[in-house]
């Protein structure tokens, strides 16, 4: 009966006795092309040999993963273990014939023939022992993936967060920009009218800068800048904006002080420039600051909030330079 089947037909592992025993245990079934067999998670209870045709093992994403010629069969494992949910779906790919062994022939075989069902319990523990193995291969592969897609991810928004941050930097100084201010200044000015804290504005132009470009070069200006920029981040707090907006032109937004501790700290500030070491003292050169600050106004938005602090700048500048005006 075995040479009815081909040489890698996993029926050669039995007898002839025992598959004839196998075959009188059963049921044949003819089934037509495409003809649903067992449907993927259905609880099963039987098996199902394969005697004449082909039939193929199809998951809901509608791939065929394994397909059927005569003398295999499948299904063992809800065959040995009642209520097993099929693994997958099975269909009828050609006309073909089946013997279909359910849970009456359990008790017989295993009365006249029980290595027939050790047998099929050897082979179902085998392929649950290799379903086991690829899919501790496939999970160590997708965490490899996983893990270098994270890698990828991290690396993406390292860059994009380094390309974010120099877009807000201003390259010379290293204080924020103008960009940083607009995008910035919005939230500042919600925070305060939302906890009804004080928001001042200062904003500063050096005193004869240009007679350092002019007289010393372009390099001795940027010194200066660079000077001015340390005086300005070692002077204001982290929650504070210090900004260069282009030139000589400097802006700050300093969080939760009133207006007194706003003067004091642009006091500071503007004592700190005039006294730091400068290029051209030996040419009389001395580079100072004139601000001008405010306070923000309930409802005010952030263009107006900056013209009144420029007013007061201007109004300071008027009145002689190297001085606080106030809005």
């Amino acid at each position: 009966m075995r040479t009815d089947f081909p040489p890698e037909s996993p029926l050669h592992l039995f007898t002839d006795e025992e598959l004839r025993a196998v075959f009188a245990a059963g049921s044949e079934k003819t089934c037509a092309v495409d003809e649903v067999i067992v449907t993927e998670g259905q609880r099963g209870d039987s098996m199902f040999f394969v005697l004449d045709g082909y039939v193929g093992a199809r998951l809901d994403s509608g791939a065929m993963v394994r397909s059927y010629a005569p003398g295999s069969y499948f299904g063992e494992l809800s065959f040995i273990n009642p209520g097993h949910r099929r693994s997958a779906t099975i269909i009828a790919t050609t006309s073909a014939k089946l013997l279909v062994v359910d849970q009456a022939s359990v008790q017989s075989l295993l009365d006249t023939h029980p290595r027939v069902v050790f047998t099929l319990l050897r082979r179902a523990c085998a392929f649950m022992v290799d379903a086991e193995r690829n899919l501790i291969s496939d999970l160590r592969r997708r965490n490899t993936e996983l893990q270098d897609t994270i890698k990828k991810l991290e690396f993406t928004r390292r860059r994009l967060s380094e390309e974010e941050e120099t877009s807000r930097t201003d390259t010379l100084t290293g204080l924020y920009n103008r960009r940083a201010f607009d995008l910035e200044v919005p939230g500042f000015i919600e925070r305060a009218l939302a906890l009804r804290s004080p928001l001042a504005m200062l904003v500063m132009d050096l005193d004869a800068f240009k007679p350092v470009n002019d007289t010393l070069g372009h390099a001795a200006g940027d010194a200066v800048l660079c000077g001015v920029a340390k005086v300005l981040q070692q002077g204001v707090r982290k929650s504070d904006l210090p900004c260069r907006f282009g030139g000589d032109e400097f802006v700050i937004v300093l969080a939760d002080l009133d207006e007194a501790a706003a003067r004091e700290r642009a006091e500071v500030l503007r004592a700190a420039i005039g006294t730091m070491p400068q290029v051209g003292s030996e040419r009389g050169i001395c580079v100072t600051a004139t601000m001008g600050g405010t306070l923000l106004r309930e409802g005010e938005t952030a263009e107006a909030f900056l013209h009144r602090a420029d007013e007061a700048l201007n109004t300071a500048k008027r009145a002689g330079r190297d001085r606080l005006g106030w809005s």
